[in-house]
């Protein structure tokens, strides 16, 4: 009971920090859920290719296999870290 007291004062004297201990916690959680949706999405990806029959665009310095024309009009890209 004491502690919950505690944790109760501090927040009434120092606001400030509560809502920066706050913005970091949630800038983590948003880090953390992007990590794992690139993931998810990569698993996705191959099958996605074939479907929309991706093709491998060119350009000056090669390929890279990190960006693709889709019959659906968008280009989509992959970097070498997603894969």
């Amino acid at each position: 009971m004491n502690a919950i007291k505690s944790i109760f004062l501090t927040l009434r004297n120092k606001p400030l920090d509560f809502v920066l201990y706050l913005l970091f916690a949630l800038a983590i959680i948003k880090l953390y859920s992007l990590y794992f949706s690139v993931n998810v999405d990569d698993a996705n990806w191959e099958s996605f290719r074939v479907e929309h029959h991706c093709k491998l665009q060119k350009n000056y310095y090669g390929t890279q296999e990190s960006s693709w024309k889709c019959d659906d009009g968008n280009v989509y890209y992959r970097w070498m870290h997603q894969r």
